[in-house]
């Protein structure tokens, strides 16, 4: 009997349920896969420009110790709420809704932390934020009783917009 498992780490009987997982419903991603044409396959996969990953943010300290939240071209929005880009979960005093902002500006090739809208505080190397702040490698953004570490990938030395001159600069 071949043991399944889907992408939600349920285990199922594949001679009986076959490629789809009888927890949730979920059709496994070789099946998905298979058969597909290359566009296919690019359509289903291919992330979008402003998909892909420019920084990251990792939390050093708080409940989510350990966790990375990857920061996207333009504003990347910071709280607990579904609808947000960043959602940091179980800090009770992060806001739902717009606790601050990361921004990548790929025309500056630089990454910056905006105040947010709600009534919740965030601060950067200790110090309040209340106006957008350039930030800089390994700089400490605190929301709540969550500490960031922000780490960048884009910037100066390499940028989506210019991947087709990395070679040049010996990346």
């Amino acid at each position: 009997m071949p043991i399944g498992k889907c992408e939600n780490n349920h285990r199922y009987n594949q001679d009986t349920h076959g490629d789809t997982c009888p927890i949730c419903g979920l059709v496994s991603r070789k099946a998905k896969e298979e058969g597909k044409t290359l566009e296919e396959l690019k359509a289903m996969y291919e992330l979008r420009e402003e998909q892909y990953v420019c920084g990251w943010l990792v939390c050093v300290e708080g409940i989510n110790k350990g966790r990375e939240y990857p920061i996207h071209t333009g504003i990347n929005t910071i709280g607990s709420g579904d609808s947000m880009d960043i959602q940091i979960r179980g800090d009770l005093h992060i806001e739902e809704y717009y606790h601050a902002a990361i921004m990548y500006d790929p025309q500056a090739k630089q990454t910056s932390i905006l105040p947010g809208e709600s009534k919740g505080l965030a601060y950067l190397e200790g110090n309040l934020v209340y106006l957008p702040q350039e930030l800089a490698a390994y700089a400490e953004i605190e929301l709540g009783e969550t500490k960031l570490l922000f780490r960048p990938f884009c910037g100066q030395d390499f940028d989506w917009q210019s991947e087709g001159d990395a070679s040049k600069d010996g990346i």
